[in-house]
């Protein structure tokens, strides 16, 4: 799939125009609003970290609506959440995680211990168990938690944590241009100039497959491996490999046929497990661009 054909250039200037919408409605969430465009084409999952009230959900939730035929199964966890009130056939409007598209969880580490050990096959493999194996549609899922993770969080939850390849803190407004600002936005409308539909994202995912990756990214991304190991900040064979498609679909949205030094600095959310992780990665990752 060539990149300068008209299909993929008409889906990424409307993405850029919906972007932009999102950016005018949302104050200082750019990064945000990035982070889970990459999440959605690349396939893969994000924790938005925070506390309530700071457009977590609002702006996937208008993202979402942005894109025609995607099913969003919105829940928020309890301390007494069965794996089963997830599943379809037990929801009123029956989209469950089992036939939905984007899952947004809230409070996601809420919920009990065995609840969450069974969306690890759920995350990992889409495939749910009911009782016997069935493939599911699910193309990312989106938690979100106001609780940080440090050296002392459970290990037993780092399997399941390791599963988001994207991790963001979302911080308030801090500006007081853009605190101004927000205090005077209106409600967001519920008509949109730009859309999307299902087939413009299969259109991306697709052709982010065939983004080229030099081999002097593959030695950067060594050089910062060895170099967050001297830190003590280790990072799975699994994530490093679910990294590559991430700078592929960056270098994608940025209109590349193949990745450069630059798409590599989308990782830094991508690197960390515990908060105190975040400074080395940052410095490392910043040394080794330049």
């Amino acid at each position: 799939m060539q990149l300068n054909s008209i299909k993929i250039k008409s889906v990424l200037d409307k993405l850029s125009d919906i972007k932009k919408s999102l950016n005018s409605g949302f104050l200082e969430r750019k990064e945000v609003i990035d982070m889970i465009i990459l999440a959605i084409i690349s396939k893969k999952h994000s924790i938005l970290i925070g506390g309530p009230g700071l457009a977590k959900t609002a702006i996937l939730k208008s993202l979402v609506r942005r894109i025609y035929g995607l099913k969003l199964f919105d829940f928020q966890m309890t301390p007494s959440t069965d794996i089963n009130e997830l599943i379809s056939e037990n929801i009123k409007n029956k989209i469950g995680i089992d036939n939905c598209d984007i899952a947004l969880i809230d409070e996601f580490f809420k919920a009990p211990y065995v609840t969450l050990n069974s969306l690890l096959a759920i995350m990992n493999e889409r495939i749910i168990y009911d009782p016997e194996p069935r493939d599911i549609p699910l193309v990312s899922l989106f938690a979100t938690s106001n609780e940080k993770p440090d050296k002392s969080s459970d290990a037993d939850l780092l399997p399941l944590y390791d599963r988001f390849l994207f991790r963001k803190e979302i911080l308030p407004v801090r500006s007081k241009e853009n605190f101004k600002k927000l205090l005077g936005l209106k409600d967001e409308l519920k008509i949109y100039e730009t859309s999307l539909n299902r087939e413009d994202i299969n259109t991306l995912i697709s052709a982010s497959d065939t983004i080229i990756i030099p081999d002097r990214i593959f030695d950067t991304l060594y050089e910062i491996r060895e170099a967050l190991r001297c830190k003590q900040v280790f990072v799975s064979d699994r994530r490093w490999k679910e990294a590559v498609k991430i700078l592929r679909v960056s270098a994608l949205l940025g209109r590349r046929d193949a990745v450069f030094e630059g798409d590599i600095r989308i990782l830094e959310s991508s690197l960390w497990t515990y908060y105190s992780d975040i400074r080395a990665v940052k410095n490392i990752v910043g040394r080794e661009l330049g």
